[in-house]
């Protein structure tokens, strides 16, 4: 039987400079993947790579947006306001985070089997990418490896099955940290299993080495790691028939686009 699932996204774009609306945000990766054209690219990835039922994009009231026929083709939801960075955000919740609860339960209400994130500068390949790792799912959420990266896991790319999705989201909500305070990555496995919620809120969880533990209890028993890779995490495993990656340099996207035999220019400003 076909699984239904719903693929959400946030967005965020200006030609301003990056660097002086948060300081305190690092940029990886070319300069492309922060143009309003890199959508082009990013829409296209998911179209050769995935079915989806729906895509909704979250916009945190960017100033700067993709082609409006572009647009036209996704739910385009934008937000009165922009929340920021998870370094710097306004009110309880960063842009991405609310891009994720938002279009989490934009999935929740379309009925669909299965919750996609795949973040705005994320890309894939191979054809049929999400079933291969749905078949693989046994808890019914499935996080990328933070193997190589400095966080306890990678949020790029995920799957959320709907039968944990509503409790998912509820836990992230209950949350009481900010994500200032408690980054997102902590902030999904804590997630995944209520009393790790209830923990996290009473400061249980502040202890490298209890953080450590929970950690290996919750990749046992709450959540999947994802059987593809990178993400963040390089070198880039190009040669597999399923990978996706984020905060690609232009040498990366340059041998992305050639293997997915795209020759079309993805600047903003060579539209």
């Amino acid at each position: 039987m076909m699984k239904l699932y719903v693929i959400g996204t946030g967005w965020w774009c200006s030609d301003s400079d990056e660097r002086g609306i948060n300081p305190n945000r690092k940029l990886l990766g070319d300069d492309e993947i922060r143009a309003a054209g890199f959508f082009r690219v990013w829409l296209d990835s998911v179209r050769r790579c995935t079915n989806p039922y729906a895509i909704s994009v979250i916009d945190s009231h960017s100033p700067a947006k993709p082609d409006p026929a572009l647009r036209a083709q996704v739910a385009w939801i934008e937000l009165p306001f922009n929340a920021k960075h998870s370094t710097n955000h306004i009110g309880q919740w960063s842009g991405w985070m609310r891009s994720v609860l938002l279009s989490g339960h934009y999935a929740l209400n379309a009925d669909a089997d299965y919750f996609v994130y795949v973040e705005q500068d994320c890309l894939l390949q191979g054809e049929g990418i999400i079933e291969h790792c749905i078949a693989q799912m046994t808890t019914g959420i499935m996080f990328g490896s933070g193997k190589g990266t400095p966080q306890p896991l990678q949020q790029s790319f995920f799957i959320v099955h709907r039968r944990r999705l509503a409790r998912f989201l509820d836990n992230l909500v209950s949350l009481r940290a900010t994500d200032r305070d408690l980054s997102p990555e902590w902030k999904f496995v804590f997630a995944s299993w209520r009393p790790l919620v209830m923990a996290a809120n009473l400061g249980l969880m502040k202890s490298r080495r209890i953080r450590r533990l929970t950690l290996r209890i919750a990749q046992r028993f709450f959540f999947d790691p994802l059987p593809v890779g990178s993400g963040r995490a390089r070198p880039i495993p190009m040669s597999e028939p399923y990978f996706y990656f984020q905060h690609g340099t232009a040498d990366e996207l340059q041998a992305y686009l050639k293997q997915a035999d795209k020759t079309y220019e993805t600047s903003a400003s060579k539209e």
